[in-house]
């Protein structure tokens, strides 16, 4: 048995020995033509090729072709305050198996405006998933969830939704910041 699998992994390795040797030797020296007839169409190309074939290597899924603006819009994450700074952001495992964690977010990338207490996840009813935000108002204080680092194109329409539930009495706004300085621009939707 055991012979018998070293043979045949010495035949098939012969055998690619003797095509890679045989695609290595010298062609005749003609040049190759290639013609592109722009005047013909093809088939149309199948919709389930987007994005096939694609590597989550780094953050190439998640800041470059992820077609989503908000990250984490289920909730999967609980809202926490942002952590601090990472020095080893987007670095190898200890096991050189791949990132700790999604290279350039934080986790969920949802972080609480107001006290950190102020969010808590509610596993009672929740929209979609195992929790969602629940904000704890107090007075006029702002309270709410935030998320950073959404780019926006000037001059290009954006559509979204918001889905809530709670106290009537409650003033909601969605505010959009430009920059992060004193200086920033922002615009407020008040529901």
């Amino acid at each position: 048995m055991q012979k018998s699998i070293m043979q045949k992994t010495g035949s098939v390795f012969l055998l690619l020995a003797a095509l890679t040797a045989s695609a290595q030797s010298p062609v005749s020296g003609q040049p190759v033509v290639a013609t592109v007839d722009a005047t013909k169409t093809g088939p149309p190309i199948s919709p389930y090729l987007y994005g096939q074939f694609i590597e989550h290597a780094g953050s190439l899924i998640y800041s470059g072709l992820w077609c989503e603006m908000l990250d984490d819009r289920k909730f999967y994450y609980a809202v926490q305050p942002k952590p601090a700074e990472d020095p080893n952001a987007g670095q190898r495992g200890p096991d050189g198996g791949g990132p700790t964690r999604r290279r350039n977010v934080g986790p969920g990338r949802w972080n609480p405006i107001g006290p950190a207490g102020s969010v808590v996840m509610d596993t009672s009813n929740p929209f979609v998933g195992d929790h969602t935000p629940l904000i704890k108002l107090a007075g006029s204080e702002p309270r709410g969830i935030r998320q950073t680092g959404v780019n926006f194109t000037q001059g290009v329409t954006y559509n979204g939704r918001i889905q809530l539930a709670g106290d009537p009495g409650a003033k909601v706004a969605i505010n959009i910041v430009w920059g992060t300085n004193a200086d920033a621009v922002s615009q407020t939707v008040s529901l």
